[in-house]
């Protein structure tokens, strides 16, 4: 008895015989379309000292970007040609320099010899363009070199222009483009290595190592640290410690009786300022000093009181530096928690006989070194600014202003220093610079210094 059926799949009253004809169509159909006129290219190159490596252009990501990481790439566009265009350089007919030259020599010496630890192939930012950081070497390297010939006014004038190339940065086009500068120093503050009824407002170190820090390690390299620096990430992100806030560790004592205090302070409001300018010398009441530097942070951002206290009504704007804050608080000691809680970050202190040193590794020098938001200008890189400087009297009180000029190394970084209008100048150690830092919030002109090739 034959049990297989006779009727066939492809029985022409059958509508599964089209479906598989039509079927078969397509899928010869998708074979036999013609392929790429060139084939996928392979991930762009890396960029580096690389035989025929190349920059690649990432605009198409723009698009990506969620609206409010928009506006901060508009910001950072700038009219470029290209490095050596018209659209990016400026031509500066004299470098004046109001400073003395061994300070320079100094700053200059300070980061090269930080540098001279770290991968120069590797790429840092300057503005809109990537370069390397051995070509920042080569410029500080050749800058020094005309600077210790001593050359006349003129002939110094001469050199520079033929052998760097200048760009203009800041917020702004053309002619209008400025860096707001602010201030910053390294105070000196009376302290005590013991408790006393007198010194009462402790300094802290870290509760555990290797937070919100660098380690001396083989890895990847950070643009502005030494090489082999790698940022050394907690394993166990739940850490309690990283959100305690200000009021948490200060008010309510959250660290208290672990062994973490560095020294102890006569004033909550020198603990605070200590803690925004990064780094200190403490002056014990044997006379003795002894450094005190940034170790590392918990886990919120900066918000600066002085914009609270305007918003407030408190305070005016003219009122907004340090030297005015203090005033208010002192008239006002009822409001200085209320401020100071508001500003979440707390920052961690090691003790250190080194000079205020910057995130790019360097020893920070008085008036030749500053800051900047690292992810758009490099550390090492060397400008010639243009801004105007506080004049003191005897008792430090400002008596007027005078446009100067100099040449800056960039060595440092800060929380509230972002965007590439903005700009930290470093004055130095103790109260004279203090008060200079204080009082600083100027707009100037800076443009960045690049041996040609």
């Amino acid at each position: 008895m034959n049990l297989i059926p006779q009727r066939s799949l492809f029985n022409k009253n059958s509508p599964l015989s089209y479906i598989i004809i039509l079927g078969v169509f397509f899928l010869v159909a998708s074979c036999s379309t013609k392929s790429p006129d060139s084939p996928l290219k392979p991930y762009p190159d890396q960029i580096g000292k690389r035989e025929n490596s190349r920059d690649r252009d990432f605009d198409y990501r723009k698009d990506r970007l969620h609206p409010e990481e928009q506006e901060i790439t508009k910001g950072l566009e700038q009219d470029v040609e290209s490095f050596s265009g018209p659209a990016t350089l400026a031509d500066l007919k004299g470098f004046a320099d109001d400073l003395g030259r061994s300070s320079l020599e100094k700053a200059i010496m300070n980061q090269l010899q930080a540098m001279f630890e770290q991968e120069p192939s590797t790429p840092v930012r300057l503005g809109t363009f990537t370069l390397t950081r051995g070509r920042l070497v080569e410029t500080l390297e050749a800058f020094l070199e005309i600077l210790q010939q001593d050359l006349p006014f003129e002939e110094f004038n001469k050199k520079i222009s033929e052998e760097f190339v200048l760009y203009r940065v800041g917020k702004g086009k053309g002619k209008n483009k400025k860096v707001l500068f602010t201030g910053y120093y390294r105070p000196v503050i009376q302290a005590s290595p013991i408790q006393t009824a007198l010194y009462r407002y402790p300094i802290y170190q870290m509760p555990e190592q290797g937070l919100q820090q660098v380690k001396y390690k083989s890895g990847i390299q950070l643009v502005g640290t030494h090489t082999g620096i790698k940022q050394t990430r907690d394993p166990q992100p739940s850490k309690v410690w990283r959100r305690f806030t200000r009021e948490k560790i200060d008010r309510e004592g959250a660290l208290q009786g672990q062994g973490l205090e560095v020294a102890w302070l006569k004033d909550d409001l020198e603990r605070f300022f200590l803690h925004i300018q990064g780094s200190g010398v403490l002056e014990f009441p044997d006379g003795s000093r002894q450094g005190v530097g940034y170790q590392g942070s918990n886990q919120y951002s900066y918000t600066g009181i002085g914009k609270l206290m305007i918003r407030d009504g408190v305070i005016d704007t003219s009122q907004g530096s340090m030297q005015g804050i203090k005033k208010y608080f002192v008239d006002n000691p009822q409001d200085i928690s209320k401020y100071l809680y508001q500003n979440k970050r707390y920052i961690f202190f090691t003790l250190s006989d080194d000079g205020p040193r910057g995130s790019g590794g360097g020893e920070l020098v008085g008036g030749r070194s500053i800051a900047t938001d690292k992810s758009i200008y490099p550390a090492g890189g060397l400008a010639f600014i243009r801004v105007k400087q506080p004049i003191l009297d005897e008792n430090n009180k400002i008596v007027r202003w005078q446009p100067v000029s100099r040449f800056v190394v960039d060595q440092d970084t800060g929380s509230a220093i972002r965007g590439p209008g903005r700009g930290d100048l470093f004055f130095g150690t103790g109260q004279k610079a203090g008060a200079k830092a204080g009082h600083y919030h100027e707009r100037g002109e800076v443009y960045y210094l690049i041996k040609r090739s």
